[in-house]
């Protein structure tokens, strides 16, 4: 069988979030599948510690280190487009990117995790240059799907959204659920409530990037409903400048911007409840990690989140910005989040993974 070289560009960060923090976790469940030398990881040069894994290889080749942020770029270019696709040429490997697809080189397996730029271009307009990055991606994207083995996706919403927007056939797409297990590595670090004024179960908390397909906007008017509560809202503002989108502010909601995952697990822990009211999710993974810590949750009917979170959460229509009474909504009889963390595991989406792997490598 060949081998699996994996696409390891953002492992460069000292931290993992989103979609690093995605692969990172399956390869880690993975480790105790394969045997060695099924799976390598091809990362440039830099600090990442590989000690956690037995039988996955981790190769450093190259850097993205270099002090000037011209070269930087630079080297990163020839990372992506000379030393990565030739190392997996020789190598004869099925080449496999759960990022972001590059311009000028085709995997084998790649992932798209939603399809919030295609259905929501609206959102994308940041700045011309932005838009024109975006623009970019999509037609990266469409051509690399029609020439790849394999898409990975996270929900069967996202598969389906996925083989509508791209026209590919639903055989070519496979989706794989994500887990919450790496959450219980974290400590929790209550200092995070001295330091914004809060304490059990006197606030609401909200996690995600800010931007307007997310809906901090269903917060904000829940905020102004409900000035006995504090609203805590953790997230950059991805490049926006203009956040009126999100409504006006009222003095009970805080905007804390970047928070470790030692500080976030706490608010999720002492929130009286956790709030994500997207407009779109291709899975929606902070919601259950709030459940991991005994979180209630108040979701969006939208996307794959009533996919995900079945009969578990509270939900709430997005667009209703006029009718939001947060007793009546946490009244309502909903099952126990246990129903949906044992329906949920690394474990279980790394096996399936493998076996999707393994099936495409006979073929």
């Amino acid at each position: 069988m060949k081998k699996f070289i994996f696409n390891g560009e953002t492992f460069v960060k000292d931290e993992l979030f989103g979609i690093a923090r995605h692969t990172y976790e399956l390869l880690l469940a993975l480790d105790k599948y394969v045997k060695p030398g099924d799976i390598t990881v091809l990362v440039p040069g830099c600090k990442f510690d590989s000690s956690m894994f037995n039988n996955i290889e981790f190769i450093s080749m190259g850097s993205f280190n270099a002090p000037n942020s011209a070269v930087n770029k630079l080297t990163r270019r020839i990372w992506r487009y000379m030393l990565f696709p030739c190392y997996c040429f020789f190598s004869r490997a099925i080449t496999v990117n759960t990022f972001l697809p590059w311009a000028y080189y085709n995997f084998n397996i790649m992932s798209i995790y939603d399809c919030t730029p295609e259905l929501f271009p609206e959102y994308f307009k940041i700045s011309p240059e932005k838009e024109r990055w975006y623009a970019k991606l999509q037609k990266n994207q469409k051509r690399n799907v029609k020439k790849t083995k394999l898409v990975l996706t996270d929900s069967q919403s996202a598969k389906n959204d996925i083989s509508k927007v791209y026209g590919v056939s639903l055989e070519k797409i496979q989706f794989i659920y994500c887990g919450w297990q790496h959450f219980s590595r974290f400590a929790e670090d209550d200092s995070v409530l001295d330091r914004f004024g809060l304490s059990d179960k006197n606030f609401f908390f909200s996690l995600g990037s800010r931007m307007p397909h997310k809906n901090i906007k269903w917060v904000s008017y829940a905020a102004k409903k409900h000035p006995r509560y504090k609203f805590v809202v953790t997230g950059s503002q991805h490049g926006y400048k203009d956040m009126s989108f999100e409504g006006e502010i009222p003095d009970n909601m805080i905007f804390t911007g970047y928070l470790k995952d030692e500080e976030i697990k706490s608010l999720m822990r002492h929130c009286k409840a956790f709030i994500q009211p997207s407009f779109y999710e291709g899975f929606g993974l902070p919601p259950l990690e709030a459940m991991s810590v005994g979180a209630d949750c108040i979701v969006s009917n939208k996307g794959s989140l009533p996919e995900v979170y079945k009969n578990s959460v509270w939900y709430i229509d997005p667009y209703d910005y006029e009718n939001i009474d947060l007793d009546e909504i946490m009244s309502r009889p909903k099952e126990s989040n246990d129903v949906i963390l044992n329906e949920y595991s690394w474990e279980k989406s790394a096996r399936k993974l493998w076996d999707t792997l393994q099936k495409l490598a006979n073929e």
